[in-house]
C-alpha cells in the first residue's frame, strides 16, 4: 500500500471519529463494483454501531441479491442527514444523483474511484487508476484498518473485482490483483458463482435472444481499429431486457476479432442512447480520453457515457472522435 493511500485513510480515520450517521452512494445503472463497494462499507458500518445508509440512484439487478445487505439498499434518501458522504465508483458527481442539499458542503464527503480523475468531489478524494477495481482500494482500507474479512465481504470484494477487471482480463489485474482474489477464495468464496452471478444469466432464454442479436450485428471498421454493435429502442423494448443485463457485452465486442476497441450503443429511451467503450491492450487507446468529449469517463481501458440522439448518429459521434 502506497505512502500516499496511508495517509489519506488516517483522514478517514480523523473523520470517522465524530460521525454516526453514514450515507454511503455509487452511481446511476451500478455495475457490481459499484454494489460490491457500497455493500461492503455499510456491512463494516453496521458493525462499527453506525448508522449507514446504502443508496443507489437506481436498483441494481436481481442478480446481485447474493451480496448481503442487497436488500437493504434504498434509491430514494428521504430525510436522512449524514454526518459523512462516502461517494464511490462514480467519475463523475452528477451519476450519483445526489439531492441537492447533501451537495452543498464537499468537507463531509469522502470520495473513494479507480476512475481517472474527473469531476470528483469531497475532503478526502482517494483515486486510484492503477488499481483495478474501487472494491480492490476498500480491500486495502479494511487490511489498513484491521478489520477480518469474512466471507460476506470476501463474497463483495470478490465480486467487484471479478467484475470490473473483466474476469481478470483488464490491464489494472496486477500480481497484487490476483494475490487478492487468492485470498478471497480461501474465505470460502466460490470463484464460479460469483461469475455466474455478475454475468446475469438468471433469465438464459431472455438474456442469450439479446445478446445473440447483439453478437450477430457486430461490424468492424478498420480505418479506426472499431468493432461495434448496437441495440435500438425497438430492439431494447420487443427483447424485454434491462441495461443491467448488457454488462460485460462490451468486452466481448471487442475481443471478438483483431480490432483495438469495441463499443457497445443501446438506445433504452426515445433519443437516448448509452454507450460502453473497450480498449484491448495491444491498441493501446485510452478510451476514457476517446468519451470525454461526450460527457463520459472511465478508465483508459473501459468507459462509458450517454448522449441524446438516435443510435447512428451516436456512432458517427465515436467514429469521428476515434479518427
Amino acid at each position: 500500500m502506497s505512502e500516499n493511500l496511508t495517509q489519506q485513510f488516517q483522514k478517514i480515520d480523523e473523520l470517522l471519529k465524530n460521525a454516526r450517521k453514514i450515507l454511503i452512494a455509487s452511481h446511476q445503472h451500478p455495475d457490481p463494483d459499484a454494489v460490491a463497494s457500497v455493500l461492503t462499507f455499510h456491512y463494516v458500518f453496521k458493525n462499527m454501531n453506525l448508522e449507514s445508509l446504502p443508496y443507489l440512484p437506481d436498483y441494481p439487478s436481481n442478480n446481485l441479491s447474493f451480496l448481503t445487505g442487497f436488500h437493504e439498499i434504498r434509491t430514494e434518501i428521504d430525510s436522512f442527514e449524514p454526518d459523512l458522504l462516502f461517494c464511490l465508483d462514480y467519475g463523475d458527481f452528477r451519476r450519483l444523483r445526489l439531492p441537492s442539499h447533501l451537495t452543498v458542503d464537499d468537507s463531509r464527503i469522502i470520495t473513494i474511484d479507480h476512475h481517472l480523475e474527473g469531476d470528483q468531489r469531497g475532503i478526502v478524494k482517494i483515486l486510484e487508476p492503477e488499481l483495478s477495481s474501487t472494491t480492490e482500494i476498500l480491500y486495502h482500507w479494511l487490511r489498513y484498518q484491521g478489520i477480518e474479512i469474512d466471507q460476506n465481504i470476501a463474497n463483495c470484494l470478490l465480486a467487484g473485482i471479478f467484475s470490473d477487471s473483466g474476469g481478470f482480463c483488464h490491464a489494472a489485474t496486477s500480481a497484487n490483483t490476483l494475490n487478492i482474489v487468492s485470498e478471497l477464495i480461501a474465505k470460502g468464496v466460490s470463484l464460479a458463482e460469483i461469475a455466474r452471478q455478475t454475468l446475469d444469466f438468471n433469465q438464459p432464454l431472455i438474456l442469450s435472444k439479446a445478446w445473440g442479436q447483439v453478437l450477430s450485428r457486430i461490424q468492424l471498421d478498420a480505418r479506426t481499429g472499431l468493432a461495434y454493435s448496437w441495440l435500438t429502442i425497438e430492439d431494447f423494448e420487443r427483447l424485454g431486457c434491462s441495461l443491467t443485463n448488457f454488462d460485460g457485452i462490451a468486452n466481448l465486442i471487442s475481443t471478438s476479432s483483431n480490432m483495438s476497441l469495441g463499443l457497445f450503443l443501446v438506445e433504452y429511451e426515445r433519443g437516448k442512447v448509452k454507450g460502453s467503450l473497450r480498449s484491448e491492450p495491444k491498441g493501446k487507446r485510452n478510451v476514457a480520453e476517446i468519451v470525454k468529449p461526450l460527457g463520459g469517463g472511465g478508465h483508459s481501458y473501459a468507459a462509458g457515457f450517454q448522449q441524446q440522439g438516435s443510435v447512428e448518429e451516436v456512432l458517427k459521434k465515436v467514429l469521428n472522435l476515434i479518427e
